[in-house]
Parts: structure tokens; C-alpha cells; sequence
């Protein structure tokens, strides 16, 4: 059946942001992140503007990365690079957890001015936790600085499907219906690239609301990706979590079902991995899942190859 939600009765709003600069993945004066068995790693790329390295890329084995963020990361207008969870502003938290995949963002300042993109997901935890990912066409890439000021078009927070028995979170009206959910009854039915047990789930259980940050997919050691089959996990990958709930938290929940969005590259510190941002959850199971190894976030906002 084909789906009814309430996109007509959603706020629509501008939020005001920037370009990220690049940060690096270890705290304080650290140059090294250690890796699950005991070797130094610069950890780069979080923050900043790729040139290549987009959503449909492979997420692993990309040399010295810790949770890279694919296209350019953006942040709020008044944060500062130096992130402090306490001193926060409140305007930066409002533009993490307003942002919604397949918002568009206009580039209001700098050599840029006036180009298009789109929002494609959002940071997890760490240093990416107040990121929010975007794509722009190559030509823009090349004109866009740290710093430029960009206007968000927020609409997606309380997005709900009729007759669905669960949430959604973090999306636009328009990529859902890219999606093409199907409703049997109460259960929604959602493509997804792979099924990922929550025996795999990792860093960042507990943890905020499901409008912000994530949980990681552990990805080391190397014999896990193996058995998991996660190898060819890529950016923006749509994957079902098993018996994982992130709601009003993230954590165990036996017969749950989250549908979330890869959305930063792999870590190899113990416990940490790709981070999944959350797009659906039902604490019940009303979720169905559509295996399709195409399932992904450029493939359904039609992105620049």
C-alpha cells in the first residue's frame, strides 16, 4: 500500500551554517589515535571539504582515516572548530538536529555564492557528532572555502507515516518517498543495502536522541568484517539494525528493528566503526526489510557520479 505521511503539515525553515574546518580524530594535544591492537594512527579526515570522497564510496580502507566525513561538512554559523560538548551554542545544536537527508543547502557567502546542494546525512560521534554532511557538483567544490556561510531549507523533524507503528527521524518528505515504502498493515517496508546484527553495534550505545549522532559498526578486528560481510559497506549505505533500538537513546532491544544511513567512514580503535544515523525505528519489529545492494543515499537523491 502506498504510504500517507503528514509532509503538508511540516515546518519548513532556513538554518544558518558553515563550512567545517578539518579536525583531527585525537583529543587534546595527541597526534595519534591507538588502533584495537596497539598501533599509532594520525586519524584524518573529520570536518573540511573532499574532493574525493563522496556518498556511494567505499567507507573502508582509506589510509590513516578515523571516521572520515564524505563531501563537505558543515556546522553551525556560531560554533567554534574547538568543540566542547558544554559550551555548545544553542543555535549549532538546532541546526545538527534540524537538518534533515534531501534538505537543500544554498551557498550564502564566498566564491560559491549561490550554488545548490543537498544535506545527505549527518556526523556520529566524536568530532563528527555536530556535523552535518552535504553534496555539491565538483564544479562548486572547487569554488567552496572553510568558513562559507550556507542556508539550510530544514523541513523533515515529526515526519510520521499513517498507520505506522515506530518513528522516523532525520529526513526529508521527498527522500522518504524516494525510498518507496510500502506499508503492509503496520509495518513499513524500507530497502536497505545489508542486515547488520546488534551483536556488531558498538561505540556510542546510550548516548542522545536519534536526531543526532549515531552507532558505530565495529569493524575491527579485520576477521569481523569477514563475517559480517561489511567489506563493500559504503557511504550512504541504508542498513537494517537488528535488535537495535535508536529512539530516545540507542541500545538493545530484543525484536526491535533501526533503519539508519552509514554515514562516516571506519575507525579501528576497539569498539568503533562506521557510525549509522538512524532514519526509521520500531521497538515492535514493524519494520521489513528490502535487501538491495544498491539501496543508498546517491542512488535515491539522484547525486553526481
Amino acid at each position: 500500500m502506498v504510504v500517507k505521511s503528514n509532509k503538508d503539515k511540516l515546518m519548513k525553515q532556513a538554518l544558518m551554517g558553515k563550512v567545517a574546518p578539518p579536525v583531527m580524530a585525537a583529543s587534546g594535544r595527541s597526534t595519534y589515535v591507538t588502533t584495537w591492537d596497539g598501533k599509532p594512527k594520525i586519524g584524518i579526515g573529520v570536518g573540511g571539504i573532499k574532493y574525493n570522497v563522496k556518498m556511494g564510496d567505499p567507507c573502508l580502507g582509506w589510509p590513516e582515516t578515523e571516521y572520515m566525513t564524505p563531501g563537505v561538512a558543515l556546522y553551525g554559523a556560531d560554533e567554534k572548530a574547538e568543540y566542547d560538548r558544554r559550551s555548545a551554542s544553542g543555535s549549532g545544536t538546532a541546526f545538527t538536529k534540524l537538518s534533515c537527508i534531501g534538505n537543500k543547502v544554498t551557498v550564502v557567502g564566498g566564491d560559491a555564492k549561490g550554488s545548490k546542494g543537498v544535506v545527505t546525512g549527518k556526523g556520529g560521534v566524536g568530532g563528527t557528532s555536530r556535523h552535518i554532511l552535504s553534496h555539491f557538483p565538483r564544479d562548486v567544490l572547487k569554488k567552496l572555502n572553510i568558513g562559507d556561510k550556507m542556508r539550510v531549507a530544514s523541513k523533515g523533524v515529526g515526519l510520521k507515516v499513517e498507520g505506522f507503528d515506530g518513528r522516523l527521524f532525520n529526513m526529508a518528505p521527498s527522500f522518504l518517498e524516494a525510498l518507496e515504502p510500502e506499508l503492509d498493515g503496520d509495518v513499513l517496508e524500507l530497502p536497505v543495502a545489508k542486515e547488520i546484527p546488534v551483536i556488531a553495534m558498538g561505540m556510542g550505545v546510550g548516548g542522545s536522541s536519534a536526531e543526532s549522532g549515531g552507532w558505530c559498526v565495529q569493524v575491527s578486528p579485520p576477521h569481523l568484517v569477514e563475517m559480517l560481510g561489511l567489506g563493500d559497506l559504503r557511504f550512504g549505505d541504508l542498513v537494517a539494525c537488528k535488535d537495535a533500538l535508536m529512539s530516545y537513546g540507542k541500545g538493545y532491544y530484543k525484536g526491535a528493528v533501526t533503519v539508519g544511513v552509514v554515514t562516516t567512514g571506519e575507525s579501528q580503535v576497539a569498539g568503533q566503526g562506521p557510525s549509522v544515523m538512524a532514519i526509521a525505528a520500531s521497538k515492535h519489529g514493524k519494520i521489513k526489510s528490502r535487501v538491495d545492494a544498491t539501496a543508498n543515499v546517491a542512488k535515491y537523491l539522484e547525486l553526481e557520479g
